[in-house]
Parts: C-alpha cells; sequence; structure tokens
C-alpha cells in the first residue's frame, strides 16, 4: 500500500501555509517511492500493517531516506497509538525515532511515557529512555533505561514498581510503598513482573531486601503459587503457622491446601477443591489433623485423629428439575469453633432434587443434622429419608376462588429417642372479595389429611394414628387512605375469624416440625399459627387489630401493626408462657419508621394483656451515614416461658441481650469500628463480647488493627483475649496475625 500522510493544524492562521508544504512533501515522496521502489516495497515501509501519521510538520529527506514528523504528532499502527514533538522514519533501517513527550498507548491499555524512543518492528521492540509506564489497574513502573523485544518483555535498568497513587499535594514525594531494584522484567506472555535485587521501601526507607521476587501482573485474575501465611498466637494453641498453597487445575477447576501448625495442640490440613461445569459445580472444604485430646478441658497426654467436611454440588438436569447434595460433618462438637475453622451452630448434610413449573413445586430430599450446641448429642440427632413435598396453587376458578394443595411424606429416625413416619395433606380454597364499600372479604377453607406412625416417644405414647382437621376462616380488611400536601396516610382495621374443631394433636404423633414457635405479629392473622404440619391450632377464635402507616412523598415512611387473639371456644396447643395459654391473648404488634434511607427503626413486641408488661421485645436501629454508622439490637424474652411447654420440647428461655456494633471514618483512609454484646438475663449485666479495631486503607495498602475479648465458653473453649493485625500490600499479598 500507499504510506498515507494525513495532517491537522490546530493554529488556524498558518492552514494554508502548512498544507502546501505538507501536500508539496507527500506528493514528492509518493513519486520518489514510486520511482525507487516497487508496489509491493511501498507497502511495506513500516512493516505490514497501514500506518497513519498526524502533525503539524512533514520533512521527506531523500537522500538520507528518512521522513521526519514535527509538531503534535500521532502515529498509528495497528492498535498502537504513538504521540510524540518529534518523530523520524527512517526507511533503509526500517526504525521510528521518537523525542520529546513521547506516549506509546499499547492495545492492552498499559501507557509507556519517556522523552526518548527507538522502535521497530511494528513499534514492538525497542529502546526507551527515562521509562514510566502505566498499568490497566494504575500501578507505576519507573526505569532509567528499557528494551523491549518484539511485544514480548519489557526489561527495565535500576527500576522501581508502586501501585500507590502520587501525593496530590507533593507528586515528588514517595509513595506508601515502593519496590526498586537492580532489573524489572515484565513479561507479558507469562504475564509476571519479576525483579532482581530488589528492596521494598515503606515512605522512601529501606524494610526489607530479597535477591529475587516474581508476582502476577494486574491482568492476571488467578496464578498458582504461594499465599500469604496465617501467623497468630494463642494461650490455648500456642504459637500458630498456616502456609497456603494455591494451583490452578484449569479454568474450570482449583485446590488450595494449607497445613497449619499448633505449637501446643498438633496440626492440621484444610483443603479446597473447586469445580465448575456447564450445569453445575462441586465445592469440597475438609480438614484432617492430629491433635492433643482433652477430658474437661485438661489435655490428657493423647493425640488422635480430627476433621470436618463440607462438601457442596448444585446441577441444573433441565429447565424444570435441578438437584445436589451437601456433606457437613465434624469429628467433633467444638472441634470447629476451638480451631477457628468455623462458627455454625448446625451442620446439615442432604441430598435432593426439585422442581419448578408454573406454580407447582416439586422436592425429595434426605437430611443428616449434627448439632454442635451444648446439649446436642449425635444419637439424638434425626435423619429424615426420604422428605417429600409438593405444593399445587391453582388457576382461578369462575367463582375468582382459587385451589391450594400441599403434600408431604416423611421418614424420621434417631439411634435414640423418637421416630416418626408420616403422610401430611393440606388442601385448600380461598375467594377474595372487594364489597362496593372498598372493604375486603377473604373466605378461606382448608382441610389437614395426617397419617402418622411413631415410636419411642417421650411421653410413653406410640403406634399409627391419623386425624382430619377441618378449619374455615373468614379475613375482613378495610383499607382507608387519605392524602396530604407531602404524605399519604393508610388504616385499615383486621378481623380475623377462624372456626375450626376443639382438640387435633393426638398424644402419639410426634412434634417434630413446629417445636419453634413465638407469638407475634407475623403469625397474628394465620390460620395455623405453626410453620409446620405436626401440630395444629385447634379451636375457634377472633382475631382483630389494626395497621396504619403514613407515607412520605421523599421516601420516609412510618408504620404500625397492632393487634390481639380471643379463643371463644376449645382450648389451644399453647402453654404457659406463651401469650396464647388464655382465651384473651397478649397484644402483639411491631413499629417501623424509616424517615430516611440512611435511618431505619423496627420495634416488634408482645405485651401483657393485663398490665402491658414487655413479655417480648426486639429492638433494631440502623443508621448510616458517610461519615460513621451504628448498629443496635435488642432483644427480651421473659421468664414464664415454660421450658417443656410444647409437646413436651424445650422452648426458650429468659434471655436479655443487647448488641451495639459501629464505625467511624476518621479520614480519608484511617477508620476505627467497634462492637460491644452485653447479657442482662436473670439480672446479670455480663459482657459476652467486646472488640474495637483501628483500619488503614487507601488504593494499594491495608492495615488492620482489632482487639476482641470473648467470655463465651464451651467444653474445650475458655474465654480468652485476641489481637488480630493484617497487613495487606497489593499485589504482593499480605499476612494476618491473632
Amino acid at each position: 500500500m500507499i504510506l498515507g500522510l494525513h495532517f491537522w493544524n490546530r493554529t488556524r492562521r498558518h492552514l494554508e501555509t502548512i498544507c502546501c508544504n505538507v501536500l508539496v512533501a507527500a506528493v514528492c515522496f509518493s513519486v520518489q517511492a514510486t520511482q525507487s521502489r516497487p508496489a509491493s516495497a511501498q507497502e511495506s515501509a513500516i512493516g505490514d500493517a497501514p500506518v497513519l501519521m498526524v502533525a503539524d510538520e512533514l520533512v521527506h529527506d531523500e537522500t538520507l531516506g528518512t521522513i521526519t514528523a514535527r509538531g503534535n504528532v500521532e502515529l498509528s499502527q495497528n492498535d498502537r497509538v504513538l504521540l510524540a514533538d518529534s518523530v523520524t522514519y527512517n526507511q533503509r533501517e526500517d526504525t521510528v525515532i521518537a523525542s520529546g513527550n513521547i506516549s506509546l498507548l499499547e492495545p492492552t491499555g498499559e501507557v509507556i511515557f519517556s522523552d526518548y524512543a527507538e522502535l521497530q518492528n511494528e513499534l514492538k521492540t525497542g529502546l526507551i529512555n527515562n521509562l514510566r509506564l502505566r498499568l490497566t489497574d494504575g500501578s507505576r513502573l519507573a526505569a532509567n533505561r528499557g528494551t523491549r523485544t518484539a511485544g514480548q518483555r519489557k526489561i527495565l535498568s535500576r527500576a522501581v514498581f508502586t501501585p500507590c497513587d502520587s501525593c496530590k499535594e507533593d507528586p515528588s514525594r514517595a509513595p506508601l510503598w515502593q519496590i526498586k531494584a537492580r532489573k524489572i522484567v515484565h513479561d507479558e506472555v507469562a504475564k509476571d513482573i519479576i525483579y532482581n535485587d530488589a528492596t521494598l521501601e515503606m515512605f522512601g526507607v529501606p524494610v526489607l531486601y530479597t535477591p529475587y521476587l516474581a508476582h502476577p501482573d494486574p491482568t492476571v485474575d488467578r496464578r498458582s503459587g504461594f499465599l500469604a501465611p496465617l501467623i497468630g498466637t494463642s494461650d490455648e494453641l500456642g504459637f500458630i503457622y498456616g502456609q497456603p498453597y494455591y494451583q490452578v487445575i484449569d479454568e474450570s477447576k482449583d485446590l488450595e491446601l494449607m497445613p497449619i501448625v499448633y505449637s501446643e495442640d498438633g496440626g492440621i490440613l484444610k483443603a479446597r477443591y473447586r469445580q465448575r461445569f456447564a450445569d453445575g459445580l462441586i465445592d469440597f472444604q475438609g480438614t484432617a489433623g492430629l491433635l492433643d485430646q482433652r477430658d474437661n478441658n485438661i489435655e490428657t497426654g493423647e493425640q488422635d485423629p480430627e476433621g470436618s467436611v463440607d462438601l457442596e454440588g448444585r446441577f441444573d438436569f433441565d429447565r424444570t428439575w435441578r438437584g445436589g447434595f451437601d456433606l457437613e460433618q465434624s469429628s467433633g462438637r467444638t472441634y470447629l469453633r476451638r480451631y477457628r475453622l468455623d462458627s455454625r451452630e448446625v451442620l446439615t448434610s442432604r441430598a435432593y432434587a426439585e422442581g419448578f413449573r408454573g406454580r407447582n413445586y416439586t422436592s425429595v430430599q434426605a437430611l443428616k443434622f449434627q448439632g454442635l450446641n451444648p446439649g446436642d448429642s449425635r444419637d439424638k440427632s434425626p435423619t429424615v429419608a426420604p422428605l417429600f413435598e409438593y405444593s399445587f396453587v391453582g388457576e382461578p376458578d369462575p367463582a375468582g376462588g382459587r385451589f391450594q394443595l400441599d403434600a408431604t411424606a416423611m421418614s424420621l429416625t434417631r439411634e435414640t429417642g423418637a421416630d416418626s413416619r408420616k403422610i401430611a395433606i393440606r388442601s385448600g380454597w380461598s375467594l377474595p372479595y372487594i364489597a362496593p364499600a372498598g372493604d375486603i372479604y377473604t373466605l378461606t377453607a382448608t382441610l389437614d389429611s395426617d397419617f402418622y406412625q411413631t415410636d419411642d416417644l417421650a411421653n410413653g405414647e406410640g403406634g399409627d394414628t391419623g386425624r382430619l382437621f377441618p378449619q374455615v376462616g373468614m379475613n375482613w380488611r378495610y383499607p382507608l387512605a387519605r392524602a396530604g400536601e407531602n404524605y399519604h396516610q393508610t388504616v385499615e382495621p383486621i378481623v380475623n375469624l377462624v372456626l375450626s374443631p376443639n382438640g387435633g394433636n393426638p398424644d402419639a404423633i410426634s412434634n417434630e416440625d413446629s417445636q419453634s414457635f413465638l407469638f407475634d405479629d407475623t403469625n397474628l392473622f394465620r390460620m395455623n399459627r405453626f410453620t409446620g404440619s405436626d401440630l395444629v391450632t385447634s379451636g375457634s377464635r377472633v382475631d382483630y387489630g389494626f395497621k396504619t402507616g403514613v407515607y412520605g412523598n421523599g421516601g420516609g415512611s412510618s408504620t404500625l401493626l397492632f393487634g390481639q387473639s380471643y379463643q371463644f371456644f376449645g382450648d389451644g396447643p399453647f402453654e404457659a408462657g406463651s401469650g396464647l395459654d388464655d382465651d384473651l391473648s397478649d397484644y402483639v404488634g411491631r413499629v417501623h419508621i424509616s424517615p430516611s434511607q440512611d435511618l431505619d427503626f423496627l420495634l416488634r413486641f408482645r405485651l401483657d394483656k393485663d398490665d402491658f408488661t414487655p413479655r417480648r421485645s426486639e429492638i433494631g436501629m440502623r443508621y448510616q451515614h458517610p461519615r460513621f454508622s451504628i448498629n443496635a439490637d435488642y432483644v427480651l424474652l421473659d421468664d414464664e416461658t415454660n421450658p417443656d411447654d410444647i409437646a413436651g420440647e424445650t422452648n426458650f428461655l429468659k434471655r436479655e441481650q443487647l448488641d451495639i456494633s459501629g464505625s467511624l471514618k476518621l479520614s480519608e483512609f484511617w477508620s476505627a469500628n467497634g462492637r460491644i454484646v452485653q447479657d442482662f438475663s436473670d439480672g446479670a449485666n455480663r459482657t459476652l463480647i467486646a472488640s474495637s479495631g483501628l483500619v488503614y486503607a487507601d488504593e494499594c495498602f491495608t492495615f488492620g488493627l482489632v482487639y476482641e475479648r470473648s467470655e463465651l465458653e464451651d467444653d474445650d473453649i475458655e474465654p480468652e483475649q485476641t489481637v488480630m493485625l493484617r497487613i495487606a500490600f497489593k499485589h504482593l499479598g499480605g499476612f494476618s496475625s491473632n
């Protein structure tokens, strides 16, 4: 091709003169090139790719065989763009020499700055003096001299690297940290940055020397190699050191291994394997170790193997069905918490398949539980296999009503304790109606058809039993609204009538899925107040209350729900302390105030029906400000709850606790945070957890210091104080210590 010469002039009054000079030079160059070279040679004048050159002035020296462009020069070839004050192209040596305010924009997004450069091979190869390089993430490299080889490696002499931004007030000031080296090699193929004779400087002060250092460049998402170590100390475990290693197997698989040594307790090996498939994934986490054993928190002098498994699998079979598995097991009840591996209280293993189609849902699963709280034992933990669930919601019928069906089939066994098998079917029909006056009526009829087979119940009952339990409900609501200048308000009285027979909870039924019950605003108007199917809400009652709210045009809102229930026929399955043990229930309600997106306040309560004494309170507050934030949660459960109140199972005892946490932004990069958990149960005033932290974080460096005191205890877990330190360098990793 013929080299195209284009230009623009930013000075309008010289436009005509410069146009004439450039056009004459372009014509002379084209004629001379045509006379002296064949067409093919002209087309490869600067490599094989076309070139676009823009400049204020262009000079073609036929004797020397050079083309010189001066003033706002822009040379483009392929995806590379070269900007400079002056560019000279030597046709005989196929060399481009640039000088003055050089900027070379790479296809990768990197930018090279210099004041002198000699380039060949379509600007891929050459020598650059006083090189400054900005990488794609903003990190910077600088060197006295740099050499580039065919777009594959940059070799920098007397170089420095830093990902930190320059100081805005004093750009000449040393960055927070940087690495100076005798030689730095940027391998663009392997995507590595390699240092020889390197020194790490903090604020311009040398702090660490290493003869060799390498790390991935900013374009690398993941890479095999050693990760930052875990370093710490513990009164119970002694000195702690863990060294993780990360292995990239291929694009869809990776593996991480970390041996951890405890000077006072042995050691463990942590492993994690992940694999992605086109239609799913597998995520395995496991630990294994040989550890010192304790009896009542006293060392026995023996070592036994311990470990844990956490395996997850998820797969999509088709547009309707998906399935998977979870395997969660620990060798000991306190093993995971003692060695700070996990804080969960219950481990759940399951295999399942589930399908979604229209308004239908079907699932089949098997479950195994392992409790890690005090008092939990393996022989009493249930195994559920199989558990079948089906849910169907029909289309509206001619009258506007809908049919609904929920079915459950389950088999539950224990090594010690009650076994049960059941088939539970709840069918129902509901019909909404909006009256001309605007009030809303909803008629609902349900029928529970259940069959149970139980063994070894705590009350001595067992055998085969069943029930047919019908319920009919009528819910009435009358939403009223009015609009103000800057707000609108709603008021909605609610009355809920439920008719059902007395009884319906035979002693031969084992309560497995309806144990965790609290009477509150969420189940006040529910026909069956239990979330499961083992217990039903027997008797006839009327629930009444109201909802009201004020909603500002600017987005703020305040809402209130308040109500009570009256049982006028039969006896419910609720014992003393539940709030439903008398015909007239306690009051329950909810207050939610959110004046703006930054502030949120929630109060949920249960008040004694006779004297309005708080029996249960939950208060939550969130405030988010650009400079600080605060979160507070308070919970009160009264002491009248009988620990054996529902079907012989343990329920909640009195608890009163306050949890406050917050953070404060001290400056652009410095922040502080803290948390305190205070226990007031049974008149106590005991701090369970107290922590405070100080954090520095900018674009290239993170420092964190946290102090925590914990008074939590268990079989082999004692109260302790912990100091945690974390330091992280961008691209270099970091370390943390306890």
